[in-house]
């Protein structure tokens, strides 16, 4: 899950490419797998560092 937080957030990833890469042939199982990991979906995981770096 690691290694999917850093796609997502230095490479520019979409979701779909980054579940793919980490091996899930179905982004809403990689979705799943990643909200109960992180307590949040990716989308919304990603937001909550954003919001991070701006403050």
């Amino acid at each position: 899950m690691r290694y999917a937080v850093q796609m997502l957030l230095m490479d520019n990833k979409n979701i779909t490419q980054v579940a793919q890469l980490c091996g899930y042939s179905s982004t809403s199982y990689f979705i799943s797998v990643f909200k109960a990991f992180y307590g949040l979906t990716p989308l919304n995981y990603l937001a909550k560092q954003r919001q991070k770096v701006m403050w």
